[in-house]
């Protein structure tokens, strides 16, 4: 079976076939990519000697990749295993083949409880449901918030062009732009929220768990972390400059109690990617508000993010507006209630949780 266990000795040809074919891109690997992926695989508190990633070979070359790690979360007091799908790539002369059916096959015989995935393509979401996984509308909801709206839609606009004719593009309607997002609060209306106030900090490590411990209270499913799995987690996500700057607030009521936080990547001109918002139900427009004018004042354009689902109505009075196309979520478990959790919405996860965060992009 051309479908074996991922060694350390592979990084090299998988990081190769990962830069081609995956992001794609030209020109040598950088370093920094082998380093990321042989941490990501080999050297963090997520490793699991009983759950490996796995690769498909044929005649010494490596065709297909099948990333995996493992995270530990509180089902109800009870400690599960959840197996993380990521970083699913195949060469272009194996598709078509059994490569993808055989490496899915192997994570899918995997001994978790739980099997989750949270950043497949349609493609890819096609295969998962061929063995079984289903997808969680619950936590397929994703939201966008535009910050300087004529610029967003800007952005929108010219995805599909070249790079001389979006910037010929953008220069041409650069004061329309102007002109559209100095009106901005009169398009995009915003309920009213709470009057308390809220001071911002850096969000600490020690905070950040303290928040965690009180937030998950109410949910039936949450991820069990601690200091050091936190901290390699949040070191990890802030490699990723692709994305921008790993921007981690913490907010404070006006009795300096926690009152709630949020982790986002910051990028000026560009699209902001919120990892966790989070907070007091009875104060979370006025976290989102926060969060709003924080990005504004990073210079970013608009937000985009997975709404918690108990928070839709929240999202909706703040401005936001929801799509389904940020990323299918995909669950397998041979126990259904874990299943029946995440489809309520009754489990306290976010990109932070997920493979999603885990991109070893540089």
């Amino acid at each position: 079976m051309p479908v074996r266990e991922f060694v350390k000795t592979d990084v090299p040809q998988v990081v190769d076939l990962y830069w081609k074919f995956m992001s794609p891109h030209t020109g040598q690997v950088p370093s920094a990519l082998l380093s990321s992926f042989a941490d990501l695989y080999f050297a963090n508190p997520l490793l699991d000697s009983s759950a490996p990633s796995f690769v498909y070979e044929v005649s010494g070359e490596i065709l297909g990749f099948f990333g995996v790690t493992t995270r530990r979360m509180c089902f109800s007091g009870e400690v599960i295993r959840i197996g993380l799908a990521g970083n699913f790539v195949v060469h272009p002369k194996a598709r078509g083949g059994v490569a993808a059916p055989g490496l899915l096959g192997a994570y899918a015989a995997s001994n978790h409880d739980l099997l989750l995935t949270d950043s497949a393509n349609d493609i890819s979401r096609h295969l998962f449901h061929r063995v079984g996984f289903k997808t969680i509308p619950a936590m397929n909801l994703h939201w966008a918030r535009p910050l300087q709206p004529g610029i967003y839609a800007l952005y929108a606009m010219s995805r599909g062009m070249s790079s001389k004719a979006a910037a010929a593009f953008r220069l041409a309607t650069k004061p329309l732009c102007a002109v559209v997002d100095s009106m901005s609060h009169k398009i995009i209306r915003s309920g009213p929220v709470p009057k308390t106030a809220l001071f911002a900090e850096d969000l600490s490590l020690e905070t950040l768990l303290q928040c965690f411990a009180e937030y998950h209270k109410n949910y039936t499913l949450w991820p069990a972390y601690d200091a050091k799995l936190l901290q390699w987690l949040l070191e990890f996500m802030q490699r990723n400059q692709k994305r921008g700057t790993l921007r981690s607030v913490g907010l404070r009521d006006e009795s300096g109690k926690n009152a709630g936080w949020y982790l986002y990547y910051a990028r000026s001109g560009a699209i902001g990617e919120v990892v966790q918002v989070c907070g007091k139900p009875d104060l979370f427009k006025a976290i989102l508000e926060h969060l709003f004018q924080d990005a504004r004042e990073q210079g970013v354009i608009a937000l985009h993010g997975v709404a918690e689902y108990r928070r839709m109505s929240d999202f909706s009075d703040q401005g936001c507006f929801f799509t389904c196309r940020g990323g299918w979520t995909l669950a397998h478990s041979h126990r259904p209630e874990l299943l029946d959790i995440l489809q309520r919405g009754d489990a306290f996860l976010s990109r932070l949780d997920g493979e999603w965060c885990l991109n070893p992009s540089v």
